[in-house]
């Protein structure tokens, strides 16, 4: 009989709830491949304690082993990646490192054995030990340097643009040696393929995004009331600018009446919650959900006004897997195989966005046909079950091309500590 093969994930934050693209992702991959009879463990680091009944959770996706440990913390975080961009260093080399943390991960390490290890995210490879980087799947998630790249070129004014300007060749270069250090990288479009292959030819698979099509029925009433949504991570920088530029440019330039905008995401900035207050329309922050179907099933359409930003937005499968319309910008749904009229509406700009959601609200019909469109493109293109095959195909590689041998763990610490462990 076969020995089940081991895998080890490691995140930066812990995959419960579900309810952010990382999470999303990392949760249905792992439990993907639990029900491919792999043994799953799994290494994240969280802002505070994790509750007990969201262990239980992790524990039922990894039951192999489970081991979260504390971020560093705000202030040191923001010092660090500044001193790294005077450097001429990438912001992201060492955002999320704790060394105690890393120090309790290489301890635990020593008691382990894994035939491989994923990786999501660059930015936390600095917690893998060297020695562990030959069978090792970077789960890129995004491309970092396109992110950038369309920040930069979102307001070449701003100070933000500036900035990311100014790292765009640090970035380039850390992406490099990041994908090069490992077995394999996977990437979740097949723009961002191209763009790893140039560092590491035919070492990148194409691993997308998908939806959990079984587990998220289809809404089939519709809402009340004109309510839109907007869902994601509230500290994410392009989340962020992307609220603020719907609540002050394309709120205003709505004509139907009633609208009212809920926004639902972890951790919202003051900044946010600022803008909401002085919204001439009714704004509602929600902050952190256990789950986002009430707010689908009580909202007209979900909007992804992104202005930048890199990867593919778990957010748009979701929606059209639940059975509601979107309007988004080009960058907000870049890299999804989808067609503006047939699938959803996009629209650049503050106007014609504001204008897509009055049309939308407007026309019953349209919102039918999209959402049945859109059912039909995530069942068909997009369904975690599928991409978890691909996924497999990119571990069993890099365990083959791997040097024999078990998985060793390493008991290596890593200097001084610079914040506070769990």
């Amino acid at each position: 009989m076969t020995a089940r093969r081991r895998v080890l994930f490691v995140t930066h934050t812990a995959p419960i709830p579900p309810v952010s693209g990382e999470r999303l992702r990392a949760f249905n991959l792992m439990r993907e491949l639990v029900r491919r009879k792999w043994e799953v463990s799994l290494f994240s680091i969280e802002h505070g304690p994790v509750a007990s009944d969201d262990l239980e959770s992790l524990n039922s996706i990894s039951p192999a082993g489970v081991l979260v440990q504390r971020r560093p913390r705000p202030a040191w975080r923001l010092a660090r990646s500044r001193l790294d961009v005077l450097r001429g260093r990438a912001f992201q080399d060492k955002f999320f490192l704790n060394r105690r943390s890393r120090r309790a991960f290489h301890e635990w390490l020593g008691g382990q054995e894994f035939d491989v290890v994923v990786v999501a995210l660059s930015y936390m490879l600095t917690y893998l030990p060297a020695e562990l980087r030959c069978r090792t799947v970077l789960d890129s998630q995004n491309a970092e340097y396109h992110r950038l790249q369309s920040m930069a070129s979102a307001d070449s004014l701003s100070l933000r643009s500036l900035a990311a300007r100014s790292q765009l060749k640090a970035v380039e270069r850390f992406e490099r040696d990041a994908t090069q250090s490992v077995a394999r990288t996977t990437a979740v479009s097949q723009r961002e393929v191209a763009y790893f292959q140039q560092f590491t030819p035919g070492r990148v698979d194409l691993v997308p995004n998908g939806v959990d099509t079984q587990g998220l029925p289809v809404i089939s009433e519709e809402a009340p009331d004109p309510q839109i949504l907007f869902v994601g991570s509230l500290d994410y920088g392009a989340n962020v600018d992307a609220v603020g530029f719907l609540i002050e440019e394309v709120l205003p330039r709505i004509t139907h009446t009633g609208v009212r905008l809920v926004v639902v995401g972890s951790n919202p900035r003051s900044e946010v919650q600022r803008l909401a207050k002085r919204s001439p329309k009714a704004v509602e922050i929600v902050g952190r959900a256990p789950s986002t179907e009430p707010y689908f099933a009580a909202s007209r359409m979900l909007l992804v006004p992104l202005r930048f930003g890199g990867g593919t937005r778990l957010k748009i499968l979701e929606s059209f897997a639940r059975g509601r319309p979107v309007v988004t910008t080009t960058v907000g749904c870049e890299g999804l195989d989808v067609e503006h009229e047939h699938d959803l509406l996009i629209a650049d700009g503050a106007a014609a966005l504001a204008q897509a959601i009055d049309r939308l609200l407007g026309d019953p019909e349209l919102g039918r046909r999209l959402t049945l469109n859109g059912r039909q493109l995530v069942e068909q293109k997009y369904d975690w079950s599928a991409i978890a095959g691909q996924l497999e195909k990119s571990l069993e590689t890099a365990i083959s091309s791997a040097p024999p041998g078990e998985f060793a763990g390493s008991q290596a610490g890593s200097g001084g500590d610079d914040s506070t462990a769990a």
